[in-house]
């Protein structure tokens, strides 16, 4: 059994550094958060618009789309390198904490594959009606997606609030 004496603490400093360090990525994910909102807001914004207003409205949530998705990846990856440096400020092996050992981690990589498929569905719907083909399933699933998605970013985000919880 190890005694008190012998555990090594982590310098005072360096916690003040390993907070920060862990505090990037639910930073950066809250803004995502609020990106998802706005891109799913759009469904219903839609209804009250003009064909030209739609139109312009539609172009500008496909380019946010595609940037929602570059921006999900950059976050995925702060996360990543905050694990890293967190094994690294800790003394321990460079990956110890890479491999999720909590729902947190193993919702982020659901989220990532969803997400991913969201993004796919809308770059589907686009060009099967830049195609004149029938774009509705499409549309409905990336609708479906959106929904679905919504639950598991507030879940996610819950989750990450009480795995920072145990982290301090």
């Amino acid at each position: 059994m190890e005694r008190t004496q012998d555990i090594q603490s982590i310098p005072r400093h360096m916690d003040v550094v390993r907070a920060a360090v862990l505090l990037v990525h639910p930073i950066l994910a809250l803004l995502l958060i609020r990106i998802f909102i706005v891109q799913r807001s759009w469904r219903f914004s839609s209804r009250t618009l003009n064909q030209e207003e739609r139109e312009q409205s539609l172009q500008s949530h496909q380019r946010a789309g595609d940037s929602a998705m570059i921006y999900l990846l950059g976050v995925i990856t702060v996360a990543f390198i905050a694990q890293i440096t967190r094994a690294l400020i800790e003394g321990k092996y460079v990956f110890e904490y890479i491999v999720p050992g909590h729902y947190h981690g193993w919702a982020g990589i659901l989220g990532l594959i969803l997400m991913t498929l969201l993004w796919r569905l809308g770059r589907k719907t686009k060009e099967q009606k830049d195609e004149g083909k029938p774009f509705s399933k499409t549309r409905d699933a990336h609708g479906r997606i959106s929904d679905v998605m919504t639950v598991l970013v507030v879940i996610h985000a819950f989750l990450g609030f009480l795995y920072l919880l145990e982290l301090f």
